[in-house]
């Protein structure tokens, strides 16, 4: 599953600004992208956020459990 980064600016009485920042394989590295991202932005009226696309969600969950371990 892809995990993508984006850059909020949220304006008073207008619609927000969305941006691209960065893709991520594992929610780990998006997580650690996003923090890192937080501690170089100053500006309280901006947040970063992770998205996922709901398809690959809908993918990841209903995706049978499997296990390498032998049950005995």
């Amino acid at each position: 599953m892809e995990y993508t980064i984006i850059r909020r600016h949220k304006f008073d009485g207008i619609e927000d600004n969305l941006s691209f920042q960065k893709t991520a394989k594992t929610l780990n590295e998006a997580m650690d992208y996003m923090i890192a991202l937080k501690m170089l932005e100053s500006n309280k009226a901006i947040e970063f956020n992770i998205l996922i696309n709901i398809e690959d969600a809908f993918k990841y969950t209903n995706r049978p459990l499997t296990s390498d371990k032998k049950v005995a």
